[in-house]
């Protein structure tokens, strides 16, 4: 019996020490705050920048700006001389040129037969002959090597033209099948007859006839004529009687 005394003595001194666990202490910092420190801090969203600040995403920085691209070089523009040149070359006889101070005119001048040509610039004086032609080109050349003929005959003519004082003049086109044309800029109707050009005045009847220079007109249709300014001589351009020349050139004196 005192066995068991002793040994119930013993079993309850060992009761408080089998009781339920101590809760262990939060450490300082921990639980709810240590929580809320390591929860990412709320980011804040950035400020807008001004729109005048602000700079478009396709815009590049100034010193990675394009350079501009280049320009081909523009072609450099014709003197005076040079055009008139040219017209008279490739005209066909719509221009014309003239030289108040050598009396003289410049004019294209082309043979034509059924398989080729020539093309040559003649200068007429006041006395209508022809003096000091320009070979453009010669037969078989004008077909096939006309532009290299052009620019190679070019310079020289602009510079002679340049040289004598030479200035455009627009022909008068001649209707085809008529026999008589008004030209205001004289004031009078000219006719066409029997390989003369007679002229009328406006409000006259009296018909007054002009003088081929240097011989008759050997042409049996007129083409253009060209008045020369504050002179009394005219350019007249006419198909020629006899074939070879597509036209030929003739200088007429009014009364």
């Amino acid at each position: 019996m005192v066995r068991s005394l002793a040994a119930l003595t013993f079993v309850l001194a060992l009761l408080p020490a089998c009781g339920p666990a101590k809760e262990p202490e939060t450490p300082e910092g921990s639980g709810e705050n240590a929580a809320k420190e390591a929860a990412p801090a709320e980011t804040k969203p950035a400020e807008e920048t001004p729109a005048a600040e602000a700079k478009p995403e396709s815009e590049a920085p100034a010193a990675e700006a394009k350079a501009p691209e280049r320009k081909p070089a523009e072609a450099k523009a014709l003197s005076e001389s040079e055009s008139l040149a040219k017209e008279i070359i490739k005209g066909g006889g719509r221009r014309i040129g003239w030289s108040a101070s050598k009396k003289l005119f410049v004019v294209p001048m082309e043979k034509r037969t059924e398989s080729t040509g020539s093309l040559d610039i003649h200068f007429y004086g006041d006395d209508g002959q022809s003096r000091d032609p320009m070979r453009i080109c010669q037969p078989g050349e004008c077909e096939e090597h006309l532009d290299e003929k052009v620019a190679e005959v070019l310079p020289k003519l602009a510079a002679k033209l340049e040289e004598g004082g030479f200035v455009a003049i627009r022909g008068i086109g001649w209707p085809d099948n008529r026999d008589d044309l008004d030209v205001s800029s004289l004031s009078m109707k000219l006719k066409w007859s029997k390989g003369k050009i007679e002229g009328v005045k406006e409000g006259e009847k009296k018909t007054v006839a002009f003088t081929a220079v240097g011989g008759r007109l050997d042409i049996s249709a007129l083409k253009a004529i060209y008045i020369v300014p504050d002179s009394k001589l005219l350019g007249v351009f006419g198909t020629p009687s006899k074939p070879g020349f597509v036209q030929t050139f003739h200088v007429v004196k009014m009364p």
